[in-house]
């Protein structure tokens, strides 16, 4: 799994981030589930008995979490970007 695959996805689904990873993806469900990982999120979509959930994984974040990068170090990148969208 590459950084190219990973690319392809708008939500990427968390068995191929688990192997992007080289995780379990229970890991990444649970993390999730629990706000703790910060590439994407969880939601239960039925009954708090159901325990059905849905997952929402970004691309962009998940690539930046992989190579230790954080918002910060995205936003100091691409400062003159952002000057130039905020001045338009």
């Amino acid at each position: 799994m590459t950084e190219n695959d990973i690319k392809q996805y708008d939500n990427v689904p968390v068995t191929v981030a688990a192997k992007y990873l080289d995780v379990n993806p229970q890991y990444l469900r649970i993390g999730l589930q629990r706000n703790r990982l910060p590439f994407g999120s969880a939601v239960q979509v039925s009954g708090k008995d159901d325990g059905r959930w849905s997952y929402q994984i970004s691309p962009g974040a998940l690539i930046n979490w992989k190579e230790g990068k954080s918002l910060q170090d995205w936003i100091s990148e691409n400062k003159t970007y952002l000057k130039t969208l905020l001045e338009e």
